[in-house]
């Protein structure tokens, strides 16, 4: 019996592989039917799973990690956390400046982040960090919503 086990050692790894790929589907589709509920037909610019967010500069205390989804729609950039349900709504004519960088709130975060400088709701300067595949995308997507944004305003 155990001899059988040893030489069926490729049926046990496949099953942790396409279990830990069937988690990853099923959180997919309970992020997605959740943005479906929460924003209806309105359809993102763009959108990444897997993104870590490391919070904003005025917070008290050192960057703190979240993961969860981002969207970029054409009047706002919306974040969710997966486990916690934080969430971070930054209006796009808001955003000065997006840019990339390895550190926020003064540490150095050892990878790449995308920082988003804004004026929050209250007309303060500040500043968020997120982890996002594919950071020239980004920034680049956030940058023509910020263009986008201005122009129509100034028509």
């Amino acid at each position: 019996m155990a001899n059988t086990l040893i030489h069926q050692q490729w049926f046990f790894i496949a099953l942790v592989f396409f279990g830990i790929i069937g988690y990853i589907a099923w959180i997919r589709w309970r992020d997605r039917r959740w943005i479906e509920t929460r924003f209806g037909k309105e359809i993102p610019l763009a959108m990444s799973f897997g993104v870590n967010y490391y919070g904003r500069a005025t917070e008290p205390g050192k960057p703190r990690r979240s993961s969860g989804f981002l969207l970029l729609f054409p009047d706002r950039l919306f974040y969710r956390s997966r486990l916690a349900g934080h969430e971070v709504d930054i209006p796009i004519e808001s955003v000065h400046q997006v840019s990339h960088g390895s550190t926020h709130k003064g540490v150095d975060l050892h990878q790449s982040v995308v920082i988003i400088d804004f004026s929050s709701a209250d007309g303060q300067k500040d500043s968020a960090a997120f982890k996002v595949p594919y950071p020239p995308q980004w920034i680049q997507a956030i940058e023509s919503a910020v263009i986008a944004t201005k122009s129509t305003a100034s028509q």
